[in-house]
């Protein structure tokens, strides 16, 4: 028997949540007892819950607009499972995957000394079917697309671990910040098994066009952000080039914003990277600016393919 919470953040996105949360009890199984958590991130639109009055869900409304990793800790201090399973509001666990899951983190040696497991969604990848990250494997992508957290909440609370948070970039996402530290303390059980189907049909999503663009300045400053975090907790040894990524990616986002100054201090720290990239980043800093965003845009399309 597993003993699940499924924590889910939400804001304006009402109809897609509540398909998120029946994709869940769709997992119903004499094997699993579930309770869903919502938190919902002080949404503009009418949250309906009614549909699911004799399921086992939790919902909170927060007072002011916090964000997604501070909401995620308001779940995960409310749930009460054994195991803490993460779902954007926006995406379904496939059917059936739940129990899999959890009967895969069970099986492996030692799995009380993992606070966290990574499965993968639908658009992630693991070289081989199962995989022990660290550090080392967040930094030089060895996980390819995106990843379900399943989390042993004793465990994960004890050590006193949480999603961590930067305020001033609120809107562009620092989830991989708490991976990457999460990973230089334990190693993480990541399985090559889609648990999570990743929709694209929202209608704003972190990851599009429109919202690079928009917040350009703040995934500069996720950049920087990163670029400091790794320095202050010795991790740049690790995979030098990480930096020179990050040092790299700024300097992008500081060009597409208007800072051309502020790019060409970050492309002149870059050491033996991505040569032909920093020479043309370089080069358009001298350039119109809707020139960059054109480039910058046809390479977010061509690696989004």
């Amino acid at each position: 028997m597993y003993n699940i919470s499924v924590v889910i953040p939400t804001y304006n996105r009402p109809r897609l949540l509540n398909r998120a949360i029946r994709s869940v009890f769709r997992q119903k199984s004499p094997q699993l007892t579930i309770e869903v958590v919502v938190i919902d991130d002080c949404s503009l639109e009418k949250v309906d819950l009614s549909e699911f009055k004799w399921d086992n869900v939790v919902y909170k409304r927060l007072v002011r607009n916090i964000g997604p990793q501070e909401a995620r800790n308001e779940g995960i201090a409310l749930a009460s499972g054994d195991w803490i399973l993460m779902l954007d509001d926006d995406d379904e666990f496939l059917d059936g995957s739940v129990l899999q899951a959890l009967e895969k983190a069970t099986n492996i040696p030692d799995k009380e000394r993992y606070p966290v497991f990574f499965f993968a969604t639908s658009n992630g990848h693991v070289p081989s079917d199962f995989q022990m990250i660290s550090a080392r494997e967040i930094m030089d992508e060895t996980l390819h697309g995106d990843f379900t957290p399943v989390i042993q909440r004793k465990l994960f609370t004890q050590q006193l671990l949480r999603y961590l948070d930067y305020p001033e970039i609120v809107g562009v996402g620092c989830e991989h910040l708490t991976w990457l530290y999460i990973s230089s303390r334990f190693q993480i059980p990541a399985f090559d098994f889609h648990l999570v189907k990743v929709n694209a049909d929202a209608p704003f999503r972190l990851t599009s066009y429109k919202n690079f663009i928009k917040n350009s300045l703040k995934f500069a400053l996720q950049q920087d952000i990163t670029i400091d975090f790794v320095k202050q907790h010795n991790l740049d040894y690790i995979y030098p080039d990480y930096l020179n990524k990050k040092y790299l990616g700024s300097a992008i986002y500081y060009l597409v914003s208007g800072k051309r100054v502020l790019c060409r201090e970050r492309l002149s720290v870059v050491r033996g990277y991505k040569r032909l990239a920093t020479f043309v980043v370089g080069t358009l800093s001298h350039m119109p600016i809707p020139l960059s965003k054109f480039f910058f845009r046809m390479h977010k399309m061509r690696i989004s393919k």
